[in-house]
């Protein structure tokens, strides 16, 4: 399932629903519904649970498996009583025929064999497909942590570049283009059940807020820091230059509405590669 914001027509900000959650648009079969983050980790506990439980399955028909070894008969009897789906009076009589093979003619004790192998091989197919149904489980759950952490992403990364003001009044960038060239730089952290956003600076250190000492920087605080540290910023950062270069000035601005076009037009590599030069 791939999940896309769904835009204003002006291209201004995401829609929202009458609840006011995002909307997001599912590209395979384009439908649209408001989607909340935050209940995306009510799934996870009882996804856990029930893996949890496929392998205490697992470990208890290993353990049944492991009674048929060359164990005492009342022994073995006794411990088969606490399987309740099992009639401790047959087990009696089966491991008492496994005791005295000795005293059975060459055919019996094939069919004895058999009767063993038949046993076991039936508790080994159930193992294996306990063990297919947990890879399935825990597919279906790797599968659904991954979404999870995209539209988290999405919605609190891609959405602080949406609703930047820096962006919007001091670069030439839209929204987009910035997410795409200075997006890699912000990370999400699960404290419990709590998220934080926090960027890193172009050595892989945190950025932490001048605003707030011993915080992290707010996403639009370090958007802004991370883009006045970026090697071409002249390029992109809009010229607040006047008086009597009005002329260089709007030949100066052309230029850079010239190269924000481009960038528009380019794939997101091709893009990255452009601001990166």
């Amino acid at each position: 399932m791939a999940l896309a914001y769904k835009y204003l027509d002006d291209k201004s900000g995401i829609a929202v629903d009458d609840s006011g959650h995002p909307i997001v648009v599912d590209e395979d079969d384009d439908k649209e519904f408001g989607i909340r983050a935050t209940e995306l980790y009510t799934k996870i506990p009882a996804l856990q649970a029930e893996a949890k439980r496929h392998r205490e399955e697992k470990q208890a028909l290993q353990a049944k498996l492991e009674l048929f070894g060359d164990n005492d008969p009342e022994d073995v009897v006794n411990r088969l009583k606490q399987f309740g789906d099992l009639d401790p009076e047959e087990a009696r009589k089966a491991v008492n025929t496994v005791a005295n093979l000795d005293d059975l003619d060459k055919e019996k004790s094939i069919e004895i064999e058999k009767v063993k192998a038949g046993v076991a091989e039936s508790y080994r197919s159930k193992i294996k497909d306990i063990d297919a149904a947990h890879e399935q489980k825990v597919g279906t759950l790797n599968s659904y942590l991954q979404q999870k952490d995209q539209v988290i992403r999405n919605l609190l990364i891609r959405g602080a570049f949406d609703r930047s003001e820096f962006i919007k009044e001091q670069t030439v960038l839209t929204p987009d283009i910035a997410y795409d060239s200075f997006g890699r730089y912000f990370q999400i952290e699960e404290d419990g059940t709590n998220i934080k956003v926090f960027a890193l600076d172009r050595s892989g250190e945190k950025i932490f807020s001048k605003a707030n000492p011993g915080e992290y920087a707010s996403p639009e605080e370090a958007i802004e820091l991370i883009i006045n540290e970026y090697p071409s910023r002249d390029s992109i950062l809009r010229s607040n230059a006047g008086g009597s270069g009005a002329t260089g000035n709007t030949t100066q601005n052309s230029t850079k509405k010239a190269k924000l076009r481009a960038l528009a037009a380019m794939g997101p590599s091709e893009r990255l590669n452009a601001l990166r030069r």
